[in-house]
């Protein structure tokens, strides 16, 4: 079976939107915002780049992906990215500004994927944290993400003695 491709979840139109009282817009990512992206995740990784600008031109061309960027004026301070297949989408992507972490930015973010995989019909979202990542871990949790398996090496790119990523899922519907 192909990958699937939902025209209405690609097609996401721009949109005012208010988080913990400040105003931002969520609008889909573009290619010529590459340079944003990476710029976002060189600040949320201490200058490190795990994706470069190939990995990003790469999932922005994809059918069956979509990159989601959150603005406040003018300013990308958070960014989401997520694969959907027949039955469930997956979260490749999340990073929020250091500076405006813990204002529900990226609860937003993962909840906005979550409400686009439902509507969709889809069983399941599932995502990949570092093992050593709590906070992340526990944000996720309370979202309603249950660990599901770990990948042993996941981030073989990166110079951590721990590697390992923690796949978590969140049931959309019954599991039949």
């Amino acid at each position: 079976m192909g990958l699937f491709f939902k025209a209405d979840l690609v097609q996401f139109a721009p949109r005012a939107i208010s988080i913990s009282g400040h105003e931002y817009c969520l609008k889909k990512a573009e290619a010529g915002e590459l340079a944003r992206l990476l710029l976002l995740e060189k600040e949320v990784y201490a200058g490190r780049l795990p994706w470069d600008g190939e990995i990003f031109a790469e999932e922005l061309r994809r059918r069956d992906s979509l990159y989601l960027l959150l603005l406040k004026r003018d300013f990308l301070v958070g960014a989401i990215g997520c694969r959907f297949s027949l039955s469930k989408a997956h979260i490749t992507f999340l990073a929020v500004m250091p500076k405006e972490q813990g204002q529900g930015i990226g609860s937003y973010l993962v909840k906005t994927v979550l409400d686009l995989a439902k509507s969709a019909d889809l069983k399941a979202v599932t995502l990949e944290v570092r093992v050593e990542n709590k906070k992340a871990q526990e944000l996720y949790r309370q979202i309603g993400f249950e660990d599901n398996f770990v990948r042993k090496n996941y981030y073989d790119n990166d110079d951590r003695p721990d590697s390992d990523g923690l796949n978590m899922i969140c049931h959309l519907r019954k599991k039949n």
